[in-house]
């Protein structure tokens, strides 16, 4: 009795087996593959570690070369050639000398400094800080004649017997007035390309004129080690702000004031009649020491 219970018990009809088959292939289906994604795992993870280690070291070798204090120093070269150490130590950022690279890569040859610019990424200013050491060699150039009579050939071979030309960089220290020189002058000095000159001179007439060599460094492009080859007279001549008479827009004009102080000085002005002097100035409260010491040359009462 106890078996046929038994026998009744493991019996079941065909297509109870059929789907028992079936649910029994599955879960050892699922476990092999889970049993395979263990193991791969676990390799994969191993081999990052190493890649991770190795690749780390080599991006900071990579790094502390192109970033650490070096010997560089800012010297001609040619676009078509350029390495991209020489353009991140000029100061290009590593994306875009990489797009350069790539730029470069796919056939372009830059004929002129300027053809740089048409890089994806790259700016105007990018541009302007090269320029001056910028030198394309001829044999790009001479592409341009392919297919070109003999007669224009030989003129290019004329051409390229010649000497370049002289640069008119200044080829030793020169001391330049910032609020003497013109564009033309300030682009004689080494580093400086039409860019920069220009902000200089857009600065120097927000100012009103430059009073210290050390307000050049308050203009972003400008680079520290140019400071070097300005000068200001003893007495320069500074385009003076009126407190009591200057309007909305002389005032906010100027780098040193800001929008807020020059409303508080109107509204002071409305309220409480003329500035006399500089100690009723900073007994208002609208300036801080720091920038009553910078305002100090421009302002008169």
């Amino acid at each position: 009795m106890k078996n046929k219970s038994q026998k009744n018990f493991f019996y079941f009809p065909k297509s109870d087996r059929r789907a028992v088959v079936a649910l029994g292939c599955i879960a050892v289906f699922c476990i092999g593959v889970l049993m395979v994604m263990d193991v791969l795992r676990g390799q994969m993870s191993g081999s990052s570690d190493t890649v991770g280690e190795n690749g780390l070291d080599e991006i900071n070798a990579t790094v502390d070369q192109i970033f650490s204090p070096s010997d560089f120093e800012p010297h001609v070269f040619d676009p078509n050639t350029v390495d991209s150490l020489t353009l991140v130590h000029f100061g290009i950022k590593p994306w875009k000398v990489k797009n350069f690279l790539h730029y470069r890569a796919a056939g372009k040859q830059f004929r002129k400094a300027e053809d740089m610019g048409d890089t994806y990424g790259w700016t105007k200013e990018d541009v302007e800080i090269l320029i001056p050491y910028v030198l394309v060699d001829g044999a790009y150039s001479r592409n341009e004649n392919k297919g070109k009579g003999r007669d224009e050939e030989t003129r290019w071979e004329r051409k390229e017997k010649q000497p370049f030309p002289i640069s008119n960089k200044f080829r030793v220290l020169t001391t330049v007035d910032v609020n003497e020189a013109d564009s033309a002058l300030l682009c004689r000095i080494p580093g400086i390309g039409g860019g920069i000159s220009r902000s200089i001179l857009r600065y120097r007439t927000r100012l009103g004129g430059f009073y210290a060599v050390s307000q050049l460094s308050e203009i972003d492009l400008l680079s520290p080690e140019l400071l070097e080859w300005f000068t200001v007279s003893p007495s320069p001549q500074l385009k003076k702000i009126s407190l009591n008479t200057a309007s909305f827009q002389v005032l906010n004009s100027h780098p040193y004031i800001t929008y807020e102080q020059t409303k508080a000085l109107l509204q002071y002005r409305r309220l409480y009649g003329n500035v006399e002097n500089e100690e009723k100035l900073r007994s208002t409260g609208i300036f801080s020491a720091e920038d009553l010491d910078r305002l100090r040359p421009y302002l008169e009462y």
